[in-house]
């Protein structure tokens, strides 16, 4: 019996790089994700960088870290040809995912109407900017686009600075997983109606999440966030959160509350032990703390002593020593710290998968594992990204094309 979560499950993924993510996030939990290219590739395979500094389709480092889990095929949705092989691998898919703007799929004459004529039990879900419906709705964005119509621009940054945004595609991502999640719901709703229906997500509406709770409170307080640094406001004072250590940077907080005071307490104690904890610090009531009534001269002087002590540390003592103490802080983590994790290393959540065709360069990468492993089922071995076309011979076999006929239309410029 497989126990793999997704078994059974086929997913035609046409999405760009927005949907990346929730292909493969489907297809660790064990569904056949068929990555559907154009014939020339998608683009991404070409953009920089690339494994070992080589120019080369197949070792886009981009596409590789988001594609595995999947297999490939090429195809030309835009030829008729194109659209009727589609249409027939659409027969025995459970679900499509695609990306772009409204009205993308119906201009290939693939609307989800369509779709759905073939086979009732489809999900279609598209990624798009704004939403499928709305005055917005055939709007173009990219990442960039969405965090800042999204609100997380705003708090993000210097005050007296532009804003900042992550160097990776955060939108993407939060839609890749938000994506994921509701194709599994649909998939579960199918069981009790037999029938197939759109998900349908925004890049902008995912990224209010991120903004934790700004956005739900702008109703009662009328704020909007804004920017602050390496910190936060709190009525007329600055009180810092990320603190320089002796190697990089950690976040802590003086805020206080039932669930942060005992590590304000514990974190003093260890200062104390170390002769660093001065009277503001060791001779302060913490019953009765609370940051939101200190003054800026009360956060200045216990914020220069807590960098004081930060400064004398570095990551991985302060980590060790908030696990063990039960502090409320943590590393600042950059990727290489990341891939150094201990905790991340003990959960085996790293996996190297092989690409022969890279053998030159080891022929092995390292790459981040499933999002989650669930104690009642298996996780599909992890699949590296396919190479361009890799499993045309096997996917079209299955709607009865030979290989003479693959071939005649791999040379059309079909497939």
């Amino acid at each position: 019996m497989d126990e793999r979560d997704l078994a059974g499950v086929r997913v035609l993924d046409l999405a760009d790089e927005p949907g990346f993510l929730a292909g493969r996030l489907l297809g660790d939990h064990g569904a056949d994700v068929v990555k559907i290219e154009p014939p020339e590739g998608h683009p991404v395979r070409r953009r920089p960088p690339f494994w070992g500094g080589v120019s080369d389709p197949e070792r886009g480092l981009a596409w590789l870290a988001q594609n595995t889990g999947k297999r490939g095929i090429t195809l030309d949705l835009s030829r008729p040809r194109g659209r009727d092989l589609f249409l027939a691998l659409v027969e025995h898919a459970d679900v499509v995912l695609a990306s772009g703007r409204p009205g993308d799929l119906a201009a290939i004459g693939v609307a989800g109407d369509v779709l759905r004529a073939r086979n009732p039990r489809l999900i279609v879900c598209t990624i798009t900017p704004f939403g499928t419906a709305g005055p917005r709705s055939d709007w173009r964005a990219s990442d960039l686009t969405a965090l800042a119509m999204g609100g997380n621009l705003r708090p993000t940054g210097d005050p007296d600075r532009p804003p900042i945004r992550c160097r990776l595609p955060a939108a993407y991502f939060h839609a890749g997983l938000e994506a994921a999640v509701g194709i599994v719901f649909a998939l579960y709703a199918r069981e009790n109606t037999g029938r197939g229906q759109d998900v349908d997500v925004s890049l902008q509406e995912v990224m209010l999440m991120p903004n934790i709770s700004l956005a739900a409170q702008y109703a009662t307080t009328g704020f909007r966030g804004a920017r602050a640094g390496a910190g936060y406001r709190v009525g007329d004072t600055f009180q810092r959160e990320i603190w320089r250590c002796r190697d990089g940077w950690v976040t802590f907080a003086l805020r206080g509350g039932a669930a942060r005071i005992p590590g304000l307490i514990a974190l003093v104690a260890w200062m104390a032990e170390q002769e660093m904890a001065p009277p503001c610090l060791s001779e302060r009531d913490w019953r009765t703390y609370n940051h939101n009534l200190l003054s800026e001269s009360e956060v200045d002087e216990m914020s220069d002593a807590f960098a004081a002590f930060f400064s004398t540390r570095t990551r991985a003592e302060l980590y060790a020593a908030a696990v063990e103490r039960k502090l409320m802080l943590a590393p600042v983590n950059d990727a290489r710290s990341i891939g150094e994790s201990e905790q991340l290393a003990a959960r085996e959540f790293f996996v190297e998968l092989g690409y022969p065709h890279s053998a030159d360069l080891g022929g092995v990468l390292r790459h981040p594992g499933a999002i989650a492993k669930l104690s009642s089922s298996t996780l599909t071995p992890a699949l590296r990204a396919p190479r361009l076309g890799e499993h045309n011979a096997a996917i079209y076999r299955e709607i009865g094309l030979g290989a003479a006929e693959i071939a005649r239309l791999a040379e059309e410029g079909v497939v």
